[in-house]
């Protein structure tokens, strides 16, 4: 996450930064991923669902387990799979109301809810809620 004073003049947080982000947007993250763990996964997508124009864009968030830091690279076939659904305006799933799919050995979750955004925990909620 960048420190404030690299921040664009204005921006009050990485939070403000997203809620700029004017085009569809899919997260992509390990489950096991110990620098950008899911809960700043959920922050991120939690921030681009209030945007201004959330109601015109796409925001998925997609948990692949098992899989660190760079998914793409330690789960290919799930990660393409994806991603190639996603650039073709589909779900990132097989099934538009599918919250999960397995991919081989590795299995993918969609946070289908707004509740699945929110923290799971009191120290997540601590922890993402320096962000904004």
């Amino acid at each position: 996450w960048p420190p404030p004073a690299t921040l664009p003049g204005g921006a009050g947080g990485f939070e403000a930064l997203l809620q700029l982000c004017g085009c569809d947007a899919l997260l992509l993250y390990g489950a096991d991923d110990p620098w950008c763990s899911p809960p700043f996964g959920r922050a991120a997508a939690r921030a681009l669902t209030r945007r201004a124009c959330a109601g015109e864009r796409r925001t998925e968030l997609v948990l692949l387990s098992p899989a660190g830091h760079c998914p793409h690279h330690e789960a290919p076939e799930a990660a393409n799979a994806i991603l190639s659904r996603w650039v073709k305006g589909q779900p990132p799933l097989a099934s538009a109301d599918a919250a999960t799919e397995a991919f081989g050995r590795v299995s993918a979750a969609r946070a289908q809810s707004e509740g699945e955004l929110e923290p799971q925990t009191p120290w997540e909620g601590l922890l993402t809620g320096m962000l904004s």
